[in-house]
């Protein structure tokens, strides 16, 4: 099976809020910036002299996943997103049988919250191009905020989107024992996502990390802002230390 990632980042500071509406696919900004406690500003002071530098974080994107069968010219299909009349991701995906064969695929499509306009419902359209005058042909059309099943077409079938995520990306530099750092995403006291990544360098070197974050949308509320946390586990305690608290607006 073929899998085609369309990723589309921005360089920008993050700079909307989770919008978990009925429909689950809408953004605004809607929560206001959590507060460092003076606690918190002089932890993430001391985090940042001695074990975390030069942190960036991407604009937040949603993510949708469309997996099925194609029969289509050469196994190629083609995607675009749409809200109304804007484009908000377009690219192209590979099945794993030409057709007239039906081949499997999983398309995953990434799109920056900043691409967002206001409630209008979002749009997946799948289709092929036409070889001899270049036409769209064969186009289906499914409502990324609907949970129906997705019809079958003559060249599409047994077509599955699965529930839409909501991905942060945190970058910048770790002087952290064996180069491994701990993260976890929280709204109040609430944990909503967890793990762990690896700079290139342990410490006390400085080495470089770059973090993908993807959170399930229904696991967000839209009442509480997000934090980020990032810190190391003590090897004798196993306690916490070093904690840097970011806010994810």
């Amino acid at each position: 099976m073929n899998k085609k990632t369309i990723t589309v980042f921005a360089a920008s500071i993050l700079t909307c809020t989770v919008f978990a509406g009925a429909l689950g696919t809408t953004w605004a900004n809607q929560t206001t910036t959590p507060v460092a406690t003076q606690q918190e500003t002089k932890a993430n002071e001391a985090a940042k002299q001695t074990m975390f530098r030069n942190i960036k974080l991407a604009e937040p994107a949603l993510l949708y996943t469309l997996k099925g069968e194609a029969s289509v010219f050469e196994a190629t299909y083609q995607y675009a997103v749409k809200q109304g009349k804007h484009v908000l991701a377009k690219g192209f995906g590979t099945a794993s049988n030409g057709g007239p064969e039906w081949g499997t695929f999983a398309q995953t499509i990434k799109i920056p919250t900043s691409e967002l306009i206001g409630n209008e419902p979002l749009i997946l359209e799948m289709f092929e191009i036409n070889q001899e005058n270049g036409a769209i042909i064969n186009k289906l059309s499914i409502p990324l905020d609907s949970s129906d099943q997705v019809k079958n077409t003559k060249v599409f079938r047994n077509l599955k989107l699965a529930a839409p995520s909501v991905v942060y990306t945190v970058s910048g530099e770790a002087s952290v024992f064996e180069g491994t750092y701990q993260y976890a995403v929280k709204q109040g006291e609430q944990i909503v996502a967890k793990g762990f990544g690896t700079a290139s360098k342990g410490g006390p070197e400085w080495g470089e990390f770059s973090q993908e974050i993807v959170i399930p949308l229904s696991n967000l509320s839209k009442n509480k802002p997000s934090t980020l946390e990032l810190f190391e586990i003590d090897q004798e305690s196993g306690e916490m230390k070093n904690k840097m608290v970011l806010p994810l607006k």
